[in-house]
């Protein structure tokens, strides 16, 4: 293999996360991580490589970090072409979270490594197993879109109203309760859900702000879909 070959690879993007102030002082969990992903990038042929840290962020959502999204952001414009991590947690704690960024890496066309689960998009493996990933989770979905549609069906056959008839009652138009669960049912976390009604101008039934917690008694209303 020539120089000019292995230099094609491009650069990759080494993506460490703690999420303590213990292992943000001490060092530890991103030394080991980061000696890792060296050892991966080289093992995989890469020549170029850049650290990229995330210090006391929570991995429940990616939307609160900031390095990667600013990772995801150059990978997505060319100025990356891979991205390695050392486990799935490290990355994204939820399904949708993770197939998000799995999504991109296709539509973009760069790749993505996992070292924990041996993962690699580039490959055949790696494409098939996120394949079937993503067609478990969609099928989750339908699953519980179906249930839900059966639920209010059975509702409306018997002339029940959640929240008038049976259920507390609370005075949030029945076209916003819809909305709400139809957007959670897509994979919303419930701080977008919040963000997408505060940004269409919809209030509360006390004429506030939506937040994660508003929406979430919403939908804790509808407790019956977890029977």
């Amino acid at each position: 293999m020539s120089e000019t070959e292995e230099t094609d690879l491009g650069k990759v993007l080494l993506y460490a996360r703690v999420s303590t102030n213990m292992q943000v002082n001490e060092g530890v969990s991103l030394d080991v991580q980061e000696r890792q992903m060296i050892t991966a990038a080289e093992f995989h042929g890469f020549k170029d490589w850049e650290l990229v840290r995330e210090e006391g962020r929570s991995g429940k959502s990616i939307s609160g970090r900031p390095a990667l999204q600013q990772a995801l952001k150059n990978l997505n414009e060319g100025v990356a072409q891979a991205m390695i991590v050392t486990r799935i947690d490290r990355l994204a704690r939820s399904t949708t979270d993770f197939l998000k960024i799995v999504d991109m890496a296709n539509q973009k066309n760069w790749r993505l490594i996992l070292l924990d689960l041996n993962l690699d998009t580039s490959s055949y493996q790696g494409r098939f197993v996120v394949t079937i990933m993503s067609a478990l989770a969609e099928m989750e979905r339908g699953i519980i879109a179906e249930r839900a549609k059966d639920i209010h069906k059975d509702r409306r056959n018997r002339g029940i109203v959640w929240g008038k008839d049976m259920g507390p009652k609370n005075k949030t138009p029945e076209e916003i309760k819809e909305r709400i669960l139809e957007e959670r049912l897509k994979g919303y976390s419930l701080r977008k859900i919040a963000e997408n009604l505060n940004r269409d101008n919809i209030s509360t039934q006390n004429g506030k702000k939506w937040y994660a917690t508003t929406v979430k008694n919403i939908l804790d209303q509808n407790e019956e879909l977890d029977k």
